[in-house]
């Protein structure tokens, strides 16, 4: 009787799961939709410069939603919170779509628009990770990671995908894409919310009202965790550069980015499915450091690729199969280090960090892209990867010499 019940659990962990993963799958085309946000803003006369000011201001927002979960997770709980991120989203497409069928097309619609975007991302982002790992054991949470961002950048690389074809054979416009960004996005909020309301696990990853929050994030900004921290904030500048300035730099080098996210999507999709159960047994503090030296040697490619659609699509699916496993891998490991009871906090954090690059490295990405060229802009996110690899390589010297600790800080 106690095996069939434990069958049963697992069974319904397993499918709340799936809810998750398809909601990130959902939100995430939503995600996908906004990558073509910059051509459209260039279509009616803005320039990368001003798109990197919107992203800016989306950046304030998203850092301001992750620096309060901690408050809105004990006031709300993570059972509540899971859904309004995908809300947030649907608002963002409907604030474009109603500034646009106005006829105005006035400027603070689309800061508006992507501070809504970035804040219903953030939320989203923040507490469907807390979701899944509070769904996963210790055992399976890699794999767990794993997946949900195999089925993130599935649904992101559908976006401009789906778009691409729609606008090409079906005879949709940008706009159109929009709907169904907030059509998906309302969707995804549906599941979670189905989910969430369901899932007993979750209400055990809410933070307690005695918690000494200020102590614990301390602690843990100076502990083992804080190597990953530094890793994703460096990943997700590379990560955004490369979505959000994709398609420009391809229109500007002779190419069609459809070879990226093509070729993107199989190598991130095909890697954490082919070979990430793998990677999450192997030892992390060699493979780390090693797919990071992959993409050093995979982004030095798209500065090569100009004029040949051949290296462009070798690059781009090289670096999604080295980013596509390097990123859950970071993740797994910030929560790996931790101890047990600070695990929604270093989540937390570890989305702050992601957030950090997210939205501000846009704004540096547009003055070098404007002023220096694509060239140069290559080269650069080549030299962030360089400088990931060799911070894994010492940080993880570091974290031999320290063990992990059994407690951080005091949860009451």
């Amino acid at each position: 009787m106690n095996d069939r019940s434990s069958s049963i659990t697992n069974t319904r962990l397993l499918w709340y799961r799936r809810m998750f993963i398809a909601e990130r799958s959902l939100v995430s085309f939503a995600m996908g939709v906004f990558a073509l946000f910059p051509v459209y803003l260039l279509s009616i006369g803005r320039d990368e410069i001003f798109f990197g000011s919107i992203s800016a201001a989306g950046m304030a927002v998203a850092i301001l939603i992750v620096l309060i979960s901690p408050t809105l997770t004990r006031q709300f709980s993570v059972r509540r919170l899971a859904p309004i991120g995908g809300l947030l989203y649907a608002a963002a497409c409907a604030t474009i779509l109603l500034n646009e069928w106005s006829g105005v097309r006035a400027t603070f619609p689309y800061f508006l628009s992507y501070m809504l975007q970035s804040g219903g991302w953030a939320l989203h982002f923040t507490m469907g990770s807390i979701c899944i790992s509070a769904l996963s054991s210790d055992a399976d949470r890699p794999s767990s990671f794993m997946a949900y961002s195999a089925f993130s950048t599935l649904g992101l690389t559908c976006g401009p995908l789906l778009s691409s074809l729609l606008t090409r054979f079906a005879g949709l416009g940008t706009l159109d894409m929009f709907i169904l960004a907030m059509l998906a996005a309302t969707a995804g909020s549906a599941l979670s919310s189905w989910a969430a309301r369901r899932a007993a696990n979750i209400r055990e990853a809410d933070i307690p009202n005695n918690a000494s929050l200020a102590r614990d994030i301390f602690n843990l900004l100076f502990s083992n965790s804080a190597l990953f921290f530094v890793l994703v904030l460096l990943s997700a500048s590379i990560y955004t550069t490369l979505i959000n300035f994709q398609v420009l730099f391809a229109n500007n080098s002779g190419l069609p980015y459809e070879i990226f996210f093509g070729f993107w999507a199989i190598g991130v999709v095909g890697s954490r499915f082919a070979i990430g159960p793998r990677v999450t047994r192997s030892a992390a503090d060699r493979t780390l450091p090693l797919l990071l030296g992959g993409m050093v040697v995979s982004l030095l490619g798209f500065h090569c690729s100009p004029g040949h659609p051949v290296i462009y699509a070798m690059a781009s699916l090289a670096t999604g199969i080295t980013y596509g496993l390097s990123y859950p891998l970071m993740q797994a490991e910030a929560v790996r280090v931790t101890a047990p009871q600070s695990r929604t906090l270093v989540q937390i954090i570890f989305s702050l960090s992601y957030f950090l690059g997210l939205y501000f490295f846009p704004f540096a990405a547009g003055l070098v892209s404007v002023q220096l060229g694509y060239d140069t802009l290559t080269l650069l996110i080549a030299g962030l990867a360089l400088l990931q690899t060799a911070i894994a390589l010492l940080g993880y010297r570091t974290i031999r010499r320290k063990p992990t600790p059994t407690v951080v800080g005091s949860k009451g």
